[in-house]
């Protein structure tokens, strides 16, 4: 006689104050919605409802996404400006390493930041 185990899912339908604002330090740090739900033990489906019913949190969420998004900008600028360094190999040895430049990235961020003058030309 085999038996059907049901699992039940269990949600924080409400989740606590606190919960949310530790949702929010991680989405701050990361920018990731998923990330900062799992960290905070909160269902993704929840904080999402949570944002479109709470302006005070919506706000919150705001201000961790803009902070998110303003640490990317700033990673960006410091790989562009400094390059990144990867190992440079001969004969199956490392001897030495050599600073990449990600030009695409740097023309990037020049249409982003001044479009007037380094964005697409028409004519």
């Amino acid at each position: 006689m085999s038996m059907v185990v049901r699992r039940r899912r269990i949600t924080a339908a409400s989740p606590t104050p606190e919960k949310l604002a530790t949702f929010l330090r991680p989405l701050e740090e990361s920018g990731s919605v998923s990330f900062a739900a799992a960290r905070a033990g909160i269902g993704r489906n929840t904080v999402h409802a949570r944002r479109r019913t709470g302006p005070a949190f919506a706000a919150g969420w705001q201000r961790a996404v803009e902070m998110a998004v303003e640490r990317l900008r700033d990673t960006a600028v410091t790989r562009a400006t400094e390059g990144t360094e990867r190992p440079l190999w001969r004969r199956g040895r490392q001897v030495g390493t050599i600073r990449d430049y990600d030009n695409r990235l740097l023309q990037f961020l020049l249409r982003a930041h001044r479009p007037e003058v380094y964005g697409r030309r028409r004519g």
